[in-house]
């Protein structure tokens, strides 16, 4: 699994194997029970078991889905706090304000790019809103380079806070800021 990491996110297997995973916050459901992510980028939306990497494809890193772009700007779905920001730019982590740990992951492999055609908009420790940048990147650039610029949002705590998910709009165009993801919470 360390081997995973390093090629989603870089840097060397140790590196991978001793990073602590983030603290766990205490889900606090919304008042109808529910959690709303909105889409976080303009595309088509796919569910994540039709996406090319196994990892997210298979539900490894949680449920979610994702979205394939027309254009190169990532905004934060819901308010909360950036609980992982790389430098590169190509992946975000998100804590929402009512407890979801969320993943944003641009493209795959574009780890590899080191930060090329990606322009970071925050940092960890940030505090975001529904909305806000959270990353522009050279989407033609990307794709000439040969990666693969589908964008998966997945909740990497949906296993302790979860009880069920909704994807809204597969296979439609979406724009930032639609419907996205229900997530009816536990308890």
């Amino acid at each position: 699994m360390a081997g995973f990491f390093k090629k989603l996110f870089g840097g060397s297997d140790d590196t991978a194997a001793q990073t602590p995973a983030p603290a766990a916050t205490p889900a606090v459901p919304s008042a109808a029970g529910a959690s709303a992510l909105t889409a976080h980028m303009n595309g088509t939306v796919v569910e994540l078991a039709g996406v090319s990497d196994q990892m997210f494809a298979s539900g490894a890193l949680g449920p979610g889905a994702a979205i394939e772009p027309t254009s190169g700007v990532v905004v934060a779905p819901a308010d909360g706090e950036v609980t992982v920001a790389f430098p590169t730019g190509h992946a975000f982590g998100i804590r929402t304000a009512d407890g979801l740990e969320i993943l944003i992951h641009v493209g795959f492999d574009t780890v590899e790019l080191d930060g090329k055609f990606f322009e970071p908009k925050v940092k960890k420790g940030d505090t975001v809103t529904r909305g806000q940048v959270l990353v522009e990147f050279d989407l033609e650039q990307v794709k000439a380079a040969g990666y693969p610029v589908t964008t998966p949002l997945v909740i990497t705590n949906a296993k302790s806070s979860v009880a069920d998910l909704t994807v809204a709009n597969a296979g439609s165009d979406v724009a930032v800021g639609a419907d996205f993801i229900t997530a009816a919470r536990k308890g």
